[in-house]
């Protein structure tokens, strides 16, 4: 698939290891302007000393990008009960604080979204891995 449009849906797929669940996070990719502010985020300057800013910026820039998620994703508490919680307002489970709740309850899986899109979004192949698919690698 190619890169599409910056406003266009995109998904990332997370193994949560604290729930053992798999949560399907929705986000949009990142303009370019957003890109700099994230990078310049990163890295904040004391005086003479440079500070790593990366979970607050990560954070930050997670919560700009994401749109929401699968729902089957999250459930919140209501009246001592779990419930599915939902980003689409359309939906029975619709959640209109959804944006609060998973900036408290999944931080996370936020910076992991922001990880991925702002800091690994692409990579240089291997000249050995030229050519091969992910299947051809499960013989070697």
């Amino acid at each position: 698939m190619a890169r599409r449009d910056c406003d266009d849906r995109n998904e990332l797929k997370i193994r949560d290891n604290l729930s053992g669940s798999d949560i399907t996070l929705y986000y949009r990719m990142p303009t370019t302007s957003e890109k700099q502010a994230y990078h310049n985020a990163c890295v904040k300057r004391v005086k003479n000393k440079v500070e790593s800013n990366h979970a607050a910026a990560r954070l930050n820039a997670g919560m700009v990008i994401i749109t929401g998620f699968s729902g089957d994703s999250f459930e919140r508490k209501v009246d001592g009960r779990y419930v599915p919680m939902s980003a689409i307002e359309s939906d029975g489970n619709y959640f209109p604080e959804w944006r609060d709740w998973v900036r408290q309850n999944a931080a996370d899986l936020v910076m992991l979204l922001a990880a991925r899109v702002y800091d690994t979004s692409a990579s240089i192949p291997n000249e050995e891995d030229e050519g091969e698919d992910e299947g051809d690698l499960e013989g070697k």
